[in-house]
């Protein structure tokens, strides 16, 4: 153990300074790290269990030194590997490897192997994967079976899981269902006992395989004294019925099991008032099992014949039976017995009128009582650990698994009020748009209207000014020196060439004056300088050098392409 501790402090010295061998090829393990599905453990399982096993078949201390280098450069691998693909998938793969390696080699210490399982757990709750849970829980039973009740506990828990998946084969044999119904009886947990016991008994099948007749016998007897044991009669009875009716090949001894069963009938045969046959049963039971020795059934006759007789009226031969069990009942392993042995004991020197006797047995009772829970307390202690263990694993699935309901249910409540707000928004987004369009048609329409009514009106005004006289052309267009005549004029004018103006301003290259619109707009109505002259009240030579500046802001050199650029715009 020692010489192992060593070696592992000196190739961790060593990996760390980076002076260790070549790198260890871990492309196996890497494989099977890598399936992500819940098929996994179908891959890896064989490396914890062939692998690591092989390892361990040398037969010299200097194999089994080298066997446990090679199993650390491995592990130091399978670490590196994770740092650069940290998955809590390929963590917790590599937990497994390091405690059922560590188990094997017993180079570290349990506690600190359980530590490290415990956290594997947590992590493996977090992935939803009860298959992998399973495999932890089985590895914690593993690694705890020095303590059988709470490496029971372990695996029941594992079973549970794997029940769910149909893959209890896959871990267990059926022998260790048997193993773990004897824990849980020893530990007086009447209901696992009963659970594991009838899991075996479905499973085996002696009638193929011969070997197994007396154990599946004996989990027979140990179920049905289970259900004796919490009063449960009816299949207390059906349980040793079974027994003696079942047929074993010749050559399986079985008649001492059957034998057993018989006797231990009568104790439900008294409950029933079947005296006579009790009675039979009873003494038959006590006889066998005075010559095998067997304590607990020896019990099991006396008391049995001692209920029998307080019920029957005989008293004082149901003292006497039940003193012998008393005997028999005194040694330690046998206290919860030995408490029924009292019980009876006082009822009978009750029903004698021995009241002295009967309160030096309740005396009795209370002492046993207290041993009694001394030692559940014991088991419980260790039951207790790992079912708070297991409870605070359970509470963190169940908060893992309520908050993706939630996550779900918000993400979909969520989408569902997006998708509503979506469609209010393209219906209201549509109306608006609907309404828009309505708007738009009928300002356009109006637009249009108003257009056409004032290129009339323009159009009619340029008909009467181009033959008119300076009277006529006044009393056509008004007056345009006015700043009121100009702008009532300017607004017709821009309602008949919304973008006369404008472009006006864009040919100048700058804001034209209110004299070159009023000399720009006339050209346009096709008005000579005489008439734009009576119309603005100016003179003609006053017109043409307005024309002339307006040509050399353009750039333009004749009046005959002022007058055409101006009738494009």
């Amino acid at each position: 153990m020692k010489k192992l501790l060593i070696l592992s402090a000196l190739i961790s010295i060593l990996s760390a300074c980076g002076g260790g061998r070549a790198d260890k090829d871990i492309s196996a393990y890497i494989e099977a790290w890598k399936t992500s599905d819940q098929s996994q453990t179908q891959v890896c399982r064989p490396i914890y269990t062939t692998d690591l096993q092989a390892r361990m078949e040398a037969d010299t201390t200097q194999d089994r030194q080298q066997s446990y280098l090679d199993f650390l450069e491995t592990l130091n691998g399978l670490r590196d590997y994770a740092k650069k693909n940290p998955s809590s998938r390929v963590e917790i793969r590599n937990t497994l490897y390091e405690v059922y390696g560590k188990m094997l080699y017993g180079s570290d210490k349990k506690e600190y192997l359980e530590g490290l399982g415990i956290e594997a757990l947590q992590k493996a709750v977090q992935l939803n994967d009860e298959t992998l849970l399973a495999e932890l829980y089985k590895m914690m039973a593993d690694l705890t079976k020095d303590e059988p009740l709470r490496s029971a506990i372990y695996d029941s828990e594992a079973i549970s899981l794997l029940e769910k998946k149909d893959k209890v084969e896959d871990f267990y044999t059926i022998e260790k269902f048997a193993g773990l119904a004897q824990i849980f009886f020893r530990a007086d947990d009447y209901k696992d006992a009963i659970k594991f016991g009838n899991m075996y008994l479905e499973a085996a099948n002696p009638k193929k395989d011969s070997t197994l007749w007396v154990p599946y016998l004996s989990t027979m007897d140990l179920v049905g004294t289970s259900y004796m044991e919490t009063n449960q009669w009816d299949s207390c009875s059906t349980v040793f019925e079974n027994i003696l009716g079942q047929e074993a090949p010749e050559g399986v001894q079985t008649d001492k099991i059957k034998d057993i069963a018989l006797g231990k009938l009568g104790i439900v045969q008294t409950r029933w008032q079947q005296y006579s046959v009790a009675e039979e049963n009873l003494e038959y039971l006590l006889d066998i099992s005075t010559k095998g020795k067997d304590t607990a059934n020896i019990i099991y006759a006396l008391t049995g014949l001692g209920d029998l007789q307080i019920n029957t009226g005989d008293v004082r031969g149901a003292i006497s039976d039940l003193k012998q069990a008393r005997r028999y009942a005194v040694t330690k392993r046998f206290a919860s017995l030995q408490k029924k042995v009292y019980d009876k004991l006082a009822q009978a020197f009750e029903a004698n009128g021995q009241e002295d006797s009967a309160r030096a047995c309740n005396h009795k009772i209370q002492k046993l009582e207290e041993r009694i829970q001394e030692s559940r307390q014991q088991a419980e202690h260790l039951k207790t650990k790992t079912e708070l263990e297991l409870q605070q694993l359970q509470n963190t699935i169940e908060t893992v698994r309520h908050e993706k309901v939630n996550k779900r249910s918000w993400t979909w409540l969520i989408i569902l009020v997006i998708a509503l707000v979506g469609i209010i928004a393209f219906l209201i987004l549509g109306r608006k748009r609907f309404r828009n369009r309505i708007h738009r048609r009928i300002r356009q329409q109006h637009e249009q209207k108003t257009a056409q009514k004032a290129v009339s009106e323009i159009d009619e005004i340029s008909t009467k000014l181009k033959p008119a006289t300076p009277e006529d052309i006044r009393a056509a267009l008004g007056s345009l020196v006015s700043d009121k005549d100009w702008s009532a004029f300017r607004e017709k004018f821009s309602a008949a060439y919304p973008n006369f103006f404008s472009n006006f301003d864009k040919a100048l290259g700058k804001r034209a004056t209110t004299a070159y619109e009023k000399v720009a707009a006339l050209i346009y109505l096709g008005l000579n300088n005489k008439q734009i002259g009576d119309a603005t009240c100016i003179s003609k030579d006053s017109v043409a050098r307005t024309k002339r500046r307006i040509r050399e802001t353009l750039g333009l050199d004749t009046q005959e392409e002022l007058k055409d650029m101006i009738s494009k715009m």
